[in-house]
């Protein structure tokens, strides 16, 4: 017997806009953290810096950002977001401005400038998963969040295309400069129009049947408050937070020493080592929103929504392992671009795993538990940049970097699959 698809109601008026204006915020986010991994190349040559030198630079960016995640979380589901995110797009943009004149300054002033840089853009995820609790409804927040994730990879692209030719154009300064101003024209914007809450009330706040899957949208006193206790009670919450861990310290890998490992390891040039890396970036912002849609498509139709965040996480899992080792034992550069392009094409199912799980387990505290989470995953990023660093100084080879990396993936993948976890926990 056929049993009708539920119908999802119509968008809220405005909910368009301000998904559109949040990938975009995540494109510009992207650029000015990711830019740093092609203008290190030529800093480094001018400035004599090692690689554990380099790791540093790159990963201070990542010690800021575990400052200011859970702050946000806690105001955007208490305030609204407008502002958090608002603040953070500005702040974030000032210093990459001013990284020009903190390098010149000396290191100490540029690691300065770029750990408060990373605490301005600690502000995103928590405050972006706090504005759609409320104005998305949660048959549609993994296409949502699949569309805002893509930022990730459309940033990168940009910054891996733009930021060579600027620096061949014009100077590794002036590629700063531009992206900082990208990111105060953005504010201006979101700051005459944004709004934390929706004016309207649509039916699906209202609807009973509704009532038990929404966010914001629904309070109930029957589900207890986020805390530290409670969360680290949580087997739902460590399957999060590990998965979450887990996918960055590959993510970040990839993304801040891919290009030196192309330059340094393959031979190739600065202007082709960031075209290389454009391919697996290009697959990430083709396939996070196709992954968002798919899980979406998936629980219309009735699948087990439990299911499918673990059949798309294990995969997601597979598809990293599988890569970390292969590079350790490939040695053409076509071989090792094409192997990162997969991987990261399975890495986007993710989008229907852990990183809309929170919305599940609480959905009225969605940005607090994405602040403890991506805290805890800007620690993992922090420390797989360096970390990296001081492996290639130590043994001069980058097989011992990839190793490492395939072994967080298993780990976080067995963690995800026992302890995963789609009740309500949390109000």
């Amino acid at each position: 017997m056929n049993h009708p698809r539920p119908t999802v109601p119509l968008p809220l008026p405005g909910s368009r806009w301000l998904i559109s204006m949040t990938v975009l915020a995540v494109y510009i986010c992207m650029i000015d953290r990711i830019a740093i991994s092609i203008a290190i190349i030529p800093m480094a040559e001018e400035n004599g810096w090692s690689p554990t030198v380099q790791g540093a630079v790159m990963s201070a960016f990542f010690l800021g950002y575990v400052t200011l995640q859970i702050p946000a979380g806690y105001l955007s589901d208490r305030y609204g977001g407008k502002w958090v995110l608002g603040l953070g797009v500005l702040f974030w943009s000032l210093f990459t401005i001013l990284t020009p004149a903190a390098a010149a300054l000396g290191l100490t002033m540029l690691l300065g400038c770029r750990f408060l840089m990373g605490v301005a853009e600690a502000v995103t995820w928590p405050s972006i998963y706090s504005l759609y609790s409320r104005w998305i409804h949660p048959d549609r927040r993994a296409s949502a969040v699949g569309l805002m994730n893509s930022g990730i990879a459309g940033g990168s692209v940009i910054a891996l295309i733009c930021t060579p030719w600027l620096i061949s154009v014009w100077s590794w300064q002036g590629a700063f400069y531009l992206y900082g101003a990208l990111g105060v024209a953005w504010f201006l914007v979101w700051a005459l129009r944004a709004q934390s809450t929706p004016d309207t009330v649509a039916s699906w706040h209202e609807a009973p049947a509704d009532a038990a899957a929404l966010g914001a949208e629904a309070v109930s006193p029957g589900y207890p408050k986020l805390t530290m206790a409670g969360m680290l009670r949580s087997r739902a919450v460590w399957a999060i937070a590990v998965a979450h861990i887990a996918i960055n310290w590959s993510l970040y890998l990839v993304l801040s020493w891919f290009p030196t490992f192309v330059n340094r390891e393959m031979g190739a040039d600065l202007q082709l080592a960031g075209l290389l890396a454009l391919a697996p970036t290009t697959m990430s912002l083709i396939m996070a929103p196709l992954a968002g849609r798919l899980f979406d498509g998936l629980i219309a139709r009735g699948m087990n929504r439990l299911a499918v965040r673990r059949v798309l996480q294990s995969l997601a899992f597979a598809g990293i392992t599988a890569a970390m080792l292969l590079l350790t034992v490939g040695e053409s550069l076509i071989f090792s671009v094409t192997i990162i392009t997969v991987s990261n094409a399975l890495t986007a199912l993710s989008v229907g795993g852990f990183a809309t799980n929170h919305l599940d387990i609480a959905p009225n505290q969605s940005g607090l538990l994405m602040g403890v989470t991506n805290t805890l995953a800007a620690l993992a990023s922090s420390a797989s940049v360096f970390v990296s660093g001081w492996i290639l100084d130590i043994t001069g080879s980058w097989d011992a970097v990839f190793q490492t990396a395939a072994g967080v993936s298993v780990l976080g993948a067995v963690i995800y699959a026992r302890l995963a976890s789609c009740d309500r926990e949390f109000d």
